[in-house]
């Protein structure tokens, strides 16, 4: 039985390994030479980084903007403990952060999982979830 060979199905399976190494390449990038693809998820290192800060007070902020409550106080940013990030159509994030509650008089901070969406080139930013751990 002879094989014939189909010029579209080379041409698109050519194209398809070029994607994907398109794609494996440019996260490789993106994720500062740490070996993540695009879609996995890699630690953060510097959890004072000020773009990492930034978005660890944006969580506690949306947060307290979504549950506005005339009993509940607000939570206080007091900084970013650990998290990871992922390469999708912009940048997730996913925070331990150590926050206070405003209306307490303690010094030590309850921790929060807060995931954020961020795609800065369209100004937009999304807290897509929080929860206290």
């Amino acid at each position: 039985m002879a094989l014939k060979f189909n010029r579209n199905l080379a041409g698109t399976l050519f194209s398809a390994v070029v994607i994907a190494s398109f794609f494996f390449h440019a996260s490789a990038s993106l994720g500062g030479g740490k070996g993540g693809l695009l879609g996995g998820w890699s630690r953060i290192t510097d959890t004072k980084d000020s773009k990492v800060v930034e978005i660890g007070k944006f969580a506690v902020d949306q947060y307290n903007e979504e549950s506005k409550s005339e009993y509940k106080s607000k939570l206080v940013f007091k900084r970013v403990v650990k998290g990871e990030t992922q390469v999708v159509a912009g940048t997730n994030y996913r925070l331990v952060i150590s926050a206070t509650d405003g209306g307490r008089r303690s010094r030590r901070g309850n921790k929060y999982l807060a995931e954020v969406w961020d795609k800065p080139w369209e100004n937009f930013r999304n807290l897509t979830s929080f929860k206290k751990l």
